[in-house]
């Protein structure tokens, strides 16, 4: 195993060379273009496939927005365009490296690739089957168990424990560090998973939110490139996380023009859990560039922020239904997103809204790591902002329901109404 040293501290004045960063990051861009391309060509085809199936979404006038039956299976292209991006890639053009680019990048990790493509079909059979049949909930959790199990496999959270057992001068015993580290990718796959599961419910949602997520996150990437080119155990294990962050981008870019407002296609659970599925795997990846100065903490925790706005809205849901007294999975119309609409903000504009608190939270990740911030200072200071707005969320929450309580408001009509769909069509949603 790497060894470790006491430091706790990156190095904080390292030159960054950002000329070999994009050199090498540069290689990697058709992933992009192959993920995107896939995805913008098979996401119609996948509308198509469910219109003819009655595989749809049914408006609800309580808490959701569209007119008629929307089309689901779009987070079946959403995978599908990642798969092809990630397998192309990989399996072909990783076969034409004179410069042995690829083979420095990616080293031994190619069997993690595939644990990380297991758990991500196990996720998408999970979600489809939901989408079509409709599923328990703790039947949808055992598939995302299932893919954690797969991930805890890859060792990927190793160097982010062992940096946390010597903040307390505790060294982990390798049995130790196999169960707190399957355990903590169960607590993290479960609850990012359904932290984008909750935050999509509007158009354009989660896929936009995903992808400035994963924009951040790429963003680190490049910069821990920049400084630690010479670092050959960090450069290692920057491949997976660049794979990761483009061949996501690409999928979801694909996708979002017939997901945003008015929406042709919705992700369903199956779209929803797999980018959930596919940050958190980013996030534990990111966590693997130990270089015996406590990077591994610091890139992680950065890579999390990214992530932050999902989470924020789950642990503000949280406290609200808690402090209701309803049972904290029960579904309502109090998210962020909700609270945005009741405020008389349009769907798009509750979105663009939402898209910058993710290009914030993004910014907050990368800032930590550029300017080698102490991460566990960062953490707290992290912990107090999201607190501070859970608070304000709940305050807000409360005062939106007492004032609808006292003046209570006709059902508002669906945004951008459409034509009703075609008799058989009709048939085939109900």
């Amino acid at each position: 195993m790497h060894q470790y040293l006491a430091q706790a501290t990156p190095d904080t004045d390292l030159p960054a060379d950002w000329s070999a960063a994009w050199s090498i990051c540069l290689q990697f861009w058709p992933v992009l273009a192959l993920a995107f391309g896939a995805s913008l060509i098979l996401t119609p085809l996948m509308r198509k496939l469910a219109l003819a199936n009655g595989i749809v979404d049914l408006p609800d006038a309580r808490r959701k927005a569209h007119a008629r039956p929307v089309a689901y299976l779009g987070g079946l292209s959403i995978f599908l365009g990642w798969l092809v991006g990630l397998v192309i890639f990989v399996g072909i053009l990783i076969g034409n490296d004179p410069d042995n680019t690829f083979q420095k990048l990616l080293g031994q990790n190619l069997s993690a690739i595939a644990f990380i493509a297991m758990g991500a079909t196990a996720i998408v059979l999970t979600g489809l089957f939901d989408d079509i049949y409709g599923m328990r909930a703790r039947v949808k959790i055992g598939g995302q168990l299932f893919a954690a199990a797969a991930i805890a496999q890859t060792r990927a959270i190793d160097d982010v424990i062992i940096r946390s057992f010597e903040l307390v001068n505790l060294a982990p015993s390798n049995f130790v560090m196999q169960i707190v580290g399957t355990a903590m990718i169960a607590v993290l796959v479960v609850g990012c998973c359904n932290a984008m599961n909750l935050i999509d419910g509007l158009d354009g949602l989660a896929s936009g939110v995903t992808g400035i997520a994963m924009a951040g996150m790429l963003s680190i990437c490049v910069l821990v490139l920049a400084r630690y080119h010479a670092d050959a155990y960090v450069v290692s294990h920057l491949g997976i996380p660049i794979l990761m962050t483009l061949a996501t981008l690409g999928a979801v870019a694909g996708f979002l023009p017939y997901n945003f407002n008015p929406a042709s296609i919705f992700m369903g659970d199956t779209g929803s859990l797999l980018l959930g599925y596919l940050c958190v795997v980013t996030i534990l990846f990111m966590g693997r560039l130990d270089n015996d100065g406590g990077l591994s903490p610091m890139v992680f925790t950065g890579a999390a922020i990214c992530f932050a706005l999902p989470v924020t809205d789950t642990a503000l849901a949280i406290v609200r239904r808690k402090l209701s007294g309803r049972p904290i999975f029960a579904p309502d119309s109090m998210h962020m997103h909700h609270m945005l609409r009741r405020c008389g903000l349009s769907v798009k504009k509750s979105v663009l809204i939402m898209y910058a608190l993710g290009f914030i939270f993004s910014g907050l990740g990368f800032s930590l790591v550029f300017f080698s911030l102490r991460w566990s200072m960062a953490l707290a200071v992290f912990a107090l902002t999201v607190l501070m707005i859970i608070f304000v969320g709940y305050r807000v929450s409360c005062r939106l329901l007492a004032t609808e309580a006292a003046h209570p408001r006709p059902a508002e009509a669906p945004e951008n109404p459409r034509p009703p769909a075609a008799p058989e069509q009709q048939a085939q949603a109900g």
